[in-house]
């Protein structure tokens, strides 16, 4: 190891402590969007709060700062005609249920910060910060200018980047990283769609039928609960609470709600990128009351139930492709309410794919079944070949800093801003052996001894393509 790197490392764990306390602070801020509170806070006052608090911490350390339109913000140091960048965001998912933890307590246990945004991406983005903070006081000699780049709107759309490299037509960085993933590196993302499937809900019916039912926070989630309120005459109602005392799951619960019955289902979060590793709860639910004779509402839900399948079977878009393997399916929103049925669908599809192959595959399947494609919204796969820039240097630097030669880099169906920037991958912060996060789901967390090590490895890259 170099006299230059060895010295990065020592910077590093002098502000150890630092890092750590500075990030609880900021995990204590509920930053999940909100409607817009006024200019200066697109989405919402708890992120306006988080970024604020970053921005101005990033002062303290002596960076130059830029507030992008409440959207965005950055810090940077250094001169020189071109920039690097290093993206991260300070938005948050919901924190759903099932935590043992408080989700915005930031508390540390046996080693772990816990909280809400501790590995996706509040965590990964202090590692940056800190590790361009040791990088700029080495004082080594750079050509590059370096910026850390803090998007607020990553979890729900990417309006932040979009702003920021739009609107506000802020510098492109002639190379760049996001520490939105895990090491060594990412090269491919799948595409990510949003499909919203819309039918009208049954009025007028014989019988109990479903007057509302909702399930899901977010559609890039798996639903972690769901519910539905059954009005008809007593009759009718018993029937319907026969059926599911009958078809028994302890997941999905049937209480009396002022003349009617009210059905809830409990599930598992997951990403929405891994629906597998959840428990669907709008599935849950839709599988329950397709089974119980609401004989009106039987073919909205029969497709709900079968179209949560994680691998697009019934939406007609399963396949695969040898670059990064299987498209995804994650049913994330269920809305039945005001005379019509809507199911938001998150789909990760292969990297050789366009959307207009997953349109033209699904429109004919779900019209078939009465169902029409209210809405949809694309963001493209995104494939770097590992022997252009960054990806060559950054795999470089993981395998100085680490002596890890076997991890390979890999691909993701998780979207990050490598695909919304410019000679951009995805550079950690999860290592393999894992331990982290896991995102989007109960009791996320980091460890402190793996943040630290990410720190050294982004002081290391950011002085590598900056150099």
């Amino acid at each position: 190891m170099s006299d230059e790197i060895r010295l990065l490392h020592h910077l590093v764990d002098q502000r150890r402590d630092e890092m750590v306390e500075a990030l609880r602070g900021c995990l204590r801020i509920p930053s999940k969007e909100e409607p817009p509170d006024g200019p200066d806070a697109p989405y919402g006052r708890p992120v306006r709060q988080a970024l604020d608090y970053t921005l101005h911490l990033c002062e303290r350390l002596g960076f130059r700062t830029r507030d992008v339109d409440g959207h965005a913000g950055h810090a940077e140091f250094g001169a020189g005609g071109e920039m690097i960048a290093a993206l991260g965001h300070l938005d948050v998912v919901p924190e759903g249920d099932g935590w043992t933890h408080p989700p915005f307590g930031a508390e540390v246990h046996d080693g772990f910060i816990y909280a809400r945004g501790a590995a996706d991406d509040k965590g990964p983005t202090y590692a940056a910060l800190y590790g361009a903070k040791a990088l700029m006081d080495s004082g080594l000699p750079l050509r590059r200018r370096v910026r850390i780049i803090f998007g607020c709107n990553e979890e729900s759309g990417f309006g932040c980047v979009k702003h920021y490299w739009g609107k506000a037509a802020e510098e492109r960085p002639v190379l760049a990283f996001t520490p939105d993933a895990r090491f060594p590196l990412i090269y491919a993302e799948k595409g990510i769609a949003i499909l919203v499937l819309e039918r009208p809900l049954p009025r007028e019916a014989a019988g109990a039928r479903v007057v509302r039912a909702s399930g899901g926070l977010r559609a890039n989630m798996v639903p972690d609960s769901a519910e539905a309120r059954i009005e008809g005459d007593p009759a009718s109602l018993y029937g319907v609470l026969a059926a599911l005392v009958s078809h028994w799951d302890r997941n999905v619960t049937v209480e009396p709600d002022l003349g009617g019955i009210r059905v809830r289902a409990v599930g598992r979060s997951a990403h929405g990128s891994t629906p597998e590793a959840g428990d669907n709860a709008v599935a849950r639910l839709a599988r329950a009351l397709a089974e119980a004779g609401l004989e009106a509402d039987s073919p909205w839900l029969k497709w709900a139930a079968e179209s949560a399948d994680v691998a697009g079977t019934r939406l007609g878009i399963r396949g695969e492709d040898a670059v990064a393997g299987p498209l995804t399916n994650n049913l994330g929103i269920l809305d039945a309410s005001g005379g019509r049925v809507r199911l938001t669908h998150n789909i990760r599809y292969p990297v050789t794919w366009t959307i207009q192959q997953i349109l033209e595959r699904l429109r004919p399947v779900v019209e078939e079944a009465g169902w029409t494609l209210a809405e949809w919204t694309d963001s493209p796969p995104l494939h770097v070949p590992l022997d252009t820039e960054p990806a060559r240097t950054l795999l470089e630097v993981y395998q100085q800093e680490t002596g890890d030669l076997e991890s390979r880099p890999g691909t993701m169906g998780g979207g990050t801003y490598a695909r919304a920037t410019p000679h951009a991958v995805a550079f950690g912060a999860s290592f393999p052996e894992g331990g982290d996060g896991p995102a989007h789901e109960p009791d996320e967390r980091i460890s402190i001894e793996r943040l630290v090590r990410a720190c050294k490895i982004y002081a290391h890259a950011l002085y590598a393509l900056a150099r």
